[in-house]
């Protein structure tokens, strides 16, 4: 038996602290959930890209250099362009589907989108870099004349805000459109 009133601190169910909202743990549990499944996400997205971005030929000189062949160079800007893309369409709907799902909305669920959508941006440039530097071999050993293909690549790290910036946009966007005054949370009081 304890001196201690419990009253109000007691939750009815696992998860749930007093007056019915989520308790700190179930934050915590959902942030990890949020930042698991996007950074799932960017992943696939990273090897989608490799497979689908364009290669740059160039032509071995000698002593592992190499020259870019005539119109080669374009490929650069269109692997970028086409990540940033990639990576901006994901931010907008992993923003959409966790806004779907999650009932409790607010500062919290912001930054957790923002941050894994960060996370899942960079799981996409490295797990891309990777497996192209599997499928394309580098122009080191080629021999003087061969036309080699390198690796798509994302010519600046500035490419990993796509994401992160698209999911802030589409966050700002879904709240101003909220028809309810709580976000559509369903927090009405019990009566």
């Amino acid at each position: 038996m304890s001196d201690v009133d419990t009253t109000g601190f007691a939750s009815a169910a696992p998860g749930v602290g007093d007056a019915g909202r989520p308790s700190r743990g179930a934050f915590t549990r959902r942030s990890i959930r949020i930042a698991l499944a996007t950074a799932v996400v960017g992943a696939v997205l990273g090897i989608l890209w490799a497979l689908l971005a364009p290669v740059e030929h160039v032509a071995a000189v000698g002593d592992g250099r190499a020259i870019v062949l005539t119109g080669e160079s374009d490929h650069r800007f269109d692997a970028l362009a086409l990540f940033l893309c990639v990576t901006a369409a994901a931010g907008v709907l992993t923003t959409v589907a966790v806004w779907a799902r999650v009932a409790e909305r607010g500062p919290r669920l912001v930054v957790d989108i923002v941050a894994a959508s960060a996370l899942a941006s960079a799981a996409a440039i490295g797990v891309g870099l990777a497996v192209g530097a599997v499928r394309y071999p580098s122009a080191d050993g080629a021999l003087r004349g061969d036309v080699v293909a390198l690796a798509p690549g994302v010519s600046t790290w500035l490419a990993l805000l796509a994401q992160p910036l698209a999911a802030a946009v589409t966050l700002v966007l879904v709240t101003a459109l909220s028809p309810s005054d709580d976000l559509g949370r369903d927090e009405s009081p019990e009566e």
